[in-house]
Order: C-alpha cells, then sequence, then structure tokens
C-alpha cells in the first residue's frame, strides 16, 4: 500500500464502511508503528484542534489522526483538512496522516468532493443492493475460513438478514464453528434461520440480552415449532456470550482486540453495548449454562427445550440466575 497523507472512507454499507476503515488504520499503523494515534470526532473537533493534532511534537514528528463523522466537520475543520490534503498530496516522511470516515448516506458529499479536489485518496465503500451482491459478500466471508456454500443457502441468508450485513458476517462464523460440511447446505443454514426474519436464533439472543426472558422463551419456542434446533439457538447465545467475554477482558486491559480476535469493529461495538450489568462470576456461570445446556440437547432422554429456558432466564439475568442440574 502506497501512503497517502489524507484518507476517506467513504459512506457505503455500514458494517463495511467499518471493517473497511478498520483494515486502513492498521495498515497505516504497520507501515508508521511509531506514530501516535489520536482519534476525533467531527462534530467536536474545531480547526484548531485539527492544527494541533496534526502538528510536529515533542514525542513524534506526526500523528495519524483518525477523524470519525465527517459528515458533521464545520467549514472551518473542512477548510483545514483540505488545505492539508492540497499541502501533502503525497506522504512523506514525518508527515501527519488523516483518516476520515464519513457515514453512509447523502450528508456530507460535498465535503468528499472538496477533499478529492484536493488530491485526498477515496475509498469508496460498496452498498449491498442485491442478492448478488449479498453472495457475494458470504462467499467472501467463507472463503476466509476455507468453506464454501450451496447457492440455495446463501439466497436464504440473503432473503432472512437483507441490510443486515454485520448479522451475516457472524452468522457465516457461527456456521464455521458449528458445522464441518463443506459446502455449508441450505438445510444447516436453516437451522438457524426460518422462514420468519423476526424470529432467528440472534434475535433470540437479542432479547435475552435485554433482559426480556418471557419474549426471549416465546420467540424461542416459536423457532423451534418452526424448525430451529435448540443446539442452533445455543450456538447463537453462545457466540453473544463469548464477544461479551472478549470485550470485558479488552476493556480491563487484559489483552488486546487483536490477541482475542475482535478486529470486527461492528461486533466489537455491538458486544460493547451489551456488556453494561456483566459480571466476570456472571458471564462464567453462564458459559457453564450453555456447556450443560448443549449436553442437554444431545444427550437421549434430556428436555433440550427446559435447558434453553434455563439458559435465557441466566443471560436475562446477567448470570445472576442459575440451575442446580447442571452441577449434577
Amino acid at each position: 500500500m502506497t501512503l497517502s497523507a489524507v484518507y476517506v472512507v467513504n459512506g457505503g454499507d455500514e458494517y463495511l464502511n467499518s471493517q473497511r476503515l478498520h483494515a486502513l488504520i492498521h495498515d497505516v499503523s504497520i507501515q508508521i508503528p511509531h506514530m501516535e494515534r489520536i482519534d476525533a470526532d467531527a462534530a467536536m473537533m474545531d480547526e484548531y484542534a485539527f492544527v494541533e493534532a496534526i502538528s510536529p511534537s515533542l514525542l513524534s514528528d506526526g500523528a495519524l489522526l483518525c477523524i470519525d463523522n465527517l459528515e458533521n466537520a464545520s467549514e472551518k475543520l473542512t477548510a483545514e483538512i483540505e488545505k492539508f490534503a492540497q499541502k501533502h498530496r503525497v506522504y512523506a516522511v514525518g508527515d501527519s496522516v488523516v483518516i476520515c470516515r464519513k457515514n453512509p448516506g447523502q450528508k456530507g458529499s460535498g465535503i468528499v468532493n472538496r477533499l478529492k479536489k484536493a488530491k485526498a485518496q477515496i475509498i469508496d465503500v460498496p452498498q449491498l443492493k442485491n442478492s448478488r451482491d449479498y453472495k457475494s459478500f458470504i462467499t467472501g466471508e467463507l472463503e476466509k475460513r476455507g468453506r464454501f456454500m450451496r447457492s440455495d443457502a446463501m439466497e436464504l441468508i440473503a432473503g432472512v438478514l437483507t441490510g443486515r450485513t454485520g448479522e451475516i458476517a457472524s452468522l457465516c462464523e457461527q456456521l464455521c464453528n458449528d458445522f464441518d460440511e463443506n459446502p455449508l447446505t441450505v438445510d444447516i443454514v436453516s437451522q438457524y434461520l426460518i422462514a420468519n426474519p423476526q424470529v432467528t436464533g440472534f434475535n433470540v439472543a437479542d432479547k435475552a440480552m435485554a433482559g426480556n426472558v418471557a419474549g426471549a422463551i416465546i420467540d424461542m419456542r416459536n423457532a423451534v415449532l418452526q424448525g430451529t434446533q435448540p443446539i442452533a439457538i445455543i450456538g447463537a447465545l453462545a457466540a453473544n456470550i463469548r464477544n461479551i467475554a472478549k470485550v470485558a477482558a479488552v476493556e480491563s486491559g487484559q489483552v488486546s482486540r487483536e490477541e482475542v480476535k475482535m478486529t470486527n469493529s461492528w461486533l466489537y461495538s455491538r458486544a460493547r453495548g451489551n456488556l453494561r450489568g456483566w459480571t466476570s462470576q456472571g458471564l462464567a456461570a453462564c458459559i457453564q449454562m450453555l456447556a450443560w445446556a448443549d449436553e442437554q440437547c444431545k444427550t437421549s432422554g434430556a428436555d433440550p427445550l427446559y435447558a434453553l429456558e434455563k439458559v435465557l432466564e441466566a443471560i436475562a439475568s446477567h448470570g445472576r440466575v442459575t440451575v442446580s442440574e447442571m452441577n449434577s
């Protein structure tokens, strides 16, 4: 990658936008490992703060300045970024690097056009518009893991989760973790996705995370009646709990996002939003409950729906409610 002094990650699909931004920051950081990183929000940053951020300091010749929500930049801030882009059309040693992110939508398009004319490098993020776009995205997610999927299975995912690219990425990861089959078939995917797009293992998990245990149990039972296997719902619940546990470790400073493989910004933000109210003891209890429920689903004579209900109660209570059976 040839370094530029100013980049703009522009619109498109929200999940892909976040992914492209993270990848760009990572690539620039690798090339300039000793550069100080500064994060800012365009709505809160004025032109003076921008000039101060990009100016040499005692500790560094330049900085890696990441400006979020570019569409909210004031006229004066936009003019300063534009001026910097014109002056530093090609990166030179000691220059700062400015990476801006504009959210999807028309707002801020004029700012992007001005920076493009100033020779900033514009990275236009695609929007997934049709089944072919989604199938291409799913194929890419699976190829990362050396897997592939039949066309009808991809069409099912695209039909149920249209507009929810982050959930599609999470589902692809979960399917690869839970099933060894190659290719993944529509029957396998159907265990996670049913005809009603509002009732999936992930929707059940969302309600449990929000503390709505009654709603989660109702959706769980509807999902099972419509063909979803209990083991698939447990997989979705486990994915959420694992992500929260990883984010908890990162937020406490025990590990980095790279070490726990949480470089997916969309998933990280989602898990961090669910972190409130959880303790390490509660997470450990729910992980134990999920292992118990998984065993119940695979044991002849056990009651998987009862086990699932108890898991949902445990998650909705942040691990404060458990059952004695799992220790027997």
